[in-house]
């Protein structure tokens, strides 16, 4: 398995939200983390996970990793 980062661009959030999961889907990656600039939050797509920031993301797969929003932005 393979696990992408979309960092969501305020000017292009449609395109990284809909269409590139798609595209990623498509080249067989499925998982695929997306990042909000504006309110820090994560969305971790094929286990409809999501997190705030304060909060924290656990990942068991593809890889075991805590994510922070607040330690991804300034």
């Amino acid at each position: 398995m393979h696990l992408v980062c979309e960092i969501i661009s305020p000017s292009n959030a449609s395109t990284d939200k809909v269409l590139k999961m798609h595209y990623y889907a498509a080249a067989g990656i499925g998982w695929y983390l997306l990042v909000e600039q504006e309110t820090g939050a994560l969305r971790l797509d094929t286990e409809h996970s999501a997190t705030r920031r304060g909060e924290a993301l656990r990942l068991l797969a593809p890889v075991q990793a805590t994510i922070r929003p607040e330690d991804l932005l300034p």
